[in-house]
């Protein structure tokens, strides 16, 4: 996993290196050759380059690899957007202007004319909205369509949030020992592009770790053993408007069952029985007491549930339905298992998600944006970060919650993952049913914390698979299931 930082915290980890014996002048020319390594390939293709540098020290950063890129033979150009230049940027911009590094005037800078164009303007230090000559300098970059590689951020972005006003667009950005918060949350992955970290002699464990490539492995299964050693996932689900939810939760908790649960019920209004057997071939069809196809709460028919059961998922097509809160806070309080809450589930507890944190099982609540938002009105701080947010709500009510975007937060009230697997083509209908299973399958042989985490790491894996064959635009949530097992 990779260690992702706050601003504080890379300050933190730079003063260590520095009392280390690693002074600023080291750091900046150590990323700065990282900066020239990562550009001089595509220098060899692309030809003609621009470095626009600023005034601080991601400018220097900017200004040592125009001099490196110059000494390697590249046609390089360097173009200043401030006047106001520090003791490092100072020191370098000279060292340039000796060598006979080409200067271009900001006024004739023309983003076509170049092939590779280095974003060196401002680092993560940036924490107001661009403005003057470097918003200039941002707005015709990102209309130009030429590739932009940005040192540590892309100038403009928020390293703490991800959020701007506006920012250069990077087709690939180069950061310095750690991932950022601002690379992944909020709006960063619209401006980062290709992410790629390099070591310049900076240490430190930050808030959050980054899910990564080898970090979601699950556990063999032992040669001497059967289902139930596997345990049940239980989906409870489905209303006369949203029959595919609770299907598509309940068929990606089976695509799941190789890795995770031994058996797998959908458990559905008893009115919708025929609809539900025309599309279920295997006997895991469990049919509950309802009221216009509205799952009602009756204690008898959720006990019997609970019987060799190590999972239940709760919500996927319930609708709005006023039993809902009873019968989650039945299984609650009787269920030993993991109980995942999803989709209306969780609109049914917004209200009084106070409620959750009495309670016998174990929780993993698995909320997109909105209804995250609905869960935490009233928490005090709202201007906090979502990171922040996620997991001190996960503290509040002693669960595992997993707050679902494009870079998804995973917390347990004590750690954070993030998880940046995944496409934007799953911003499409029933994307969080299939999850949802994939999850609760999970939670049978994993805790909470681990099953939220590799859940979605594999749903957004199996996501880009599919992609691949589907293409982005008719990538369809039951496409994710099929290709489970290729992940």
């Amino acid at each position: 996993m990779r260690n992702v930082l706050s601003v504080s915290e890379v300050k933190a980890a730079e003063a260590r290196a520095v009392l280390a014996g690693l002074n600023e002048d080291i750091l900046i020319e150590n990323a700065a050759s990282a900066v020239f390594r990562k550009v001089l390939p595509c220098a060899e293709k692309y030809g003609k380059i621009c470095v626009l540098a600023g005034g601080g020290n991601n400018g220097a950063d900017g200004l040592s690899v125009a001099r490196m890129l110059f000494l390697a033979g590249r046609n390089v150009s360097l173009v200043l957007v401030s006047e106001r230049l520090g003791a490092a940027a100072s020191v370098r911009l000279k060292a340039c202007r000796a060598l006979g590094v080409v200067e271009l005037p900001v006024e004739k800078f023309e983003p076509a004319d170049f092939e590779i164009i280095i974003d060196a303007m401002f680092g993560t230090g940036c924490d107001r909205p661009l403005a003057g000559t470097p918003r200039a300098v941002a707005e015709k970059c990102n209309g130009s369509g030429t590739r932009v590689v940005s040192v540590d951020i892309p100038s403009g972005l928020n390293a703490d949030t991800g959020e701007t006003e506006l920012a250069v667009k990077a087709w690939e950005t180069v950061t310095f020992s750690f991932v950022k918060f601002g690379h992944l949350i909020g709006k960063g992955r619209n401006y980062t592009g290709r992410l790629t970290v390099v070591d310049i002699g900076l240490r430190g464990d930050g808030a959050a770790k980054m899910l990564e490539e080898g970090d979601a492995k699950l556990p063999a299964r032992e040669p001497v053993s059967h289902k139930y050693d596997y345990g049940r996932v239980r989906v409870i689900a489905g209303s006369p408007e949203m029959l595919g939810a609770s299907l598509l939760a309940h068929e990606s908790a089976l695509a799941a069952l190789g890795c995770g649960a031994g058996l797998v019920s959908l458990c559905v209004p008893s009115s919708l029985g025929a609809a539900y057997q025309a599309r279920v071939n295997e006997e895991t069809l469990c049919f509950l007491p309802d009221r216009g196809g509205k799952i009602i709460f009756d204690a008898g028919s959720l006990e019997p549930l609970f019987e060799k059961t190590k999972a239940i998922l709760i919500g996927p097509g319930m609708g709005k339905n006023p039993e809902l809160i009873k019968i989650i806070e039945y299984v609650k309080d009787n269920f030993c298992g993991t109980l995942v809450l999803d989709a209306d589930a969780l609109n049914a507890v917004a209200e009084n998600a106070e409620c959750l944190r009495k309670r016998k099982c174990e929780l993993i609540l698995t909320p997109h944006m909105g209804e995250f938002a609905r869960l935490t009105a009233g928490m005090p701080n709202e201007s906090e970060s979502i990171v922040d947010r996620v997991k001190k709500f996960a503290a509040r009510i002693n669960a595992v919650v997993a707050a679902k975007s494009a870079t998804t937060i995973i917390s347990d009230g004590k750690e954070i993952y993030l998880n940046a697997t995944g496409t934007p083509a799953l911003a499409k209908g029933g994307s969080g049913d299939v999850l949802g299973g994939m999850i609760a399958a999970f939670a049978c042989r994993l805790s909470p914390f681990e099953a939220a985490a590799k859940g979605c790491y594999f749903f957004g894996r199996c996501a880009e698979k599919a992609e691949k064959v589907t293409g982005s635009e008719s990538l369809l949530a039951s496409h994710v299931i099929r290709y489970f097992k290729s992940v």
